[in-house]
């Protein structure tokens, strides 16, 4: 684990992404605010359309390229605003000190290069070294990720190789560089029980043994009690919890992630006839409930929910944005704001 005392490596502050549709901005992202420090791993968990995908590719610069969507507030990576950086900036950040493994390996695998190609382009990023060393390399890091038959693999187009096969190669790629900051996005969905540890046991040895910050999108609650220094919970765009494991697991400061919670079936003891689930879907971010979003699915929203939008404030050492954190309602002037606090 690391410590609050390490250098911050990303810190996203008022992070909002907007897309055009006929001419409306239809918020995806709103006014995210959340930290990485150098060596920690932070989760970043939610269900799907809660924005989190969008928040990986607007850090790497990818969302920008779309002329339809618009970036405002702040992130800053290792001192420097990435949103002031020109696109060759970015073109030599990515892939070097910031890495991003994709929910979709197939789709981010170029169909005309063979993996040796696409593998050995990553490792010249980051340094030089002679064919027979650069060989040497890819073998070992496709080793790291479970490929034993690497020489085989390296031939081998995307097209020639499975799902999860592919998932591992963009792993390796993402770990060749060892980039300060690592952004997986679902990174072991398509991999079998013994891979997916294994992967995130490397991850885990590398921000340890090389100070690398983690950013892991994920959606299984028991890879962010493992694995996690942080969980940031999203939902409709918005960060509504940041806490350690231990206070996010064990006493939930906002509803909607203790109805994620609830929704993991008992390991141990009776099992229910019908997993809980939470009622209703995500909103669509071009019609956003008002006052909190999550207020037409929380069991304990008030009519002050309705029609107020709580600010992420600290409240007994958790970022929460509820008005009735726990089961205590909040006041005005017991509010800690946390956007704009120093790190």
């Amino acid at each position: 684990m690391t410590t609050t005392t390490a250098r911050t490596m990303l810190a996203l502050t008022g992070l909002r992404v907007d897309v055009d549709r006929h001419g409306t901005a239809i918020p995806l992202v709103r006014d995210a605010t959340l930290q990485v420090r150098a060596g920690e791993i932070v989760c970043l968990v939610g269900e799907s359309g809660s924005g989190k995908s969008v928040t990986a590719r607007t850090i790497m610069g990818l969302t920008q390229l779309n002329p339809r969507m618009s970036v405002g507030g702040s992130a800053v990576f290792d001192g420097d605003e990435l949103f002031d950086l020109g696109a060759e900036r970015m073109r030599r950040l990515r892939g070097r000190e910031l890495a991003m493994v994709f929910q979709e390996p197939l789709s981010s695998l170029d169909p005309v290069w063979n993996i040796d190609s696409q593998l050995r382009e990553g490792l010249r990023r980051r340094e030089r070294v002679s064919q027979k060393a650069e060989t040497a390399r890819l073998l070992e890091a496709l080793a790291e990720v479970g490929i034993h038959d690497g020489a085989r693999v390296l031939r081998s187009y995307p097209h020639q190789l499975s799902g999860g096969m592919c998932q591992r190669v963009m792993i390796a790629m993402a770990l060749l560089a060892r980039p300060k900051l690592l952004i997986a996005d679902e990174p072991t969905t398509a991999l079998d029980v013994t891979i997916q540890a294994q992967i995130l046991e490397l991850i885990d040895k590398l921000r340890r043994d090389e100070d690398m910050s983690v950013l892991l999108v994920t959606h299984d609650m028991g890879v962010a009690a493992d694995l996690a220094d942080r969980v940031v919970v999203m939902y409709a765009g918005r960060v509504v919890e940041d806490a350690s494991p231990r206070d996010a697991f064990a006493r939930s400061a906002h509803p909607y992630t203790k109805g994620l919670l609830a929704c993991i079936p008992p390991m141990i003891g009776t099992r229910p006839g019908q997993l809980p689930a939470i009622p209703g879907t995500v909103p669509d971010p071009s019609n956003l409930p008002s006052g909190c979003s999550y207020h037409p699915r929380c069991p304990r929203a008030s009519e002050r929910c309705t029609v107020e939008d709580p600010p992420l404030a600290m409240v007994a050492g958790t970022a929460v944005a509820c008005w009735r954190p726990g089961e205590v309602v909040i006041g005005e002037d017991e509010l800690v704001t946390v956007r704009g606090q120093a790190s």
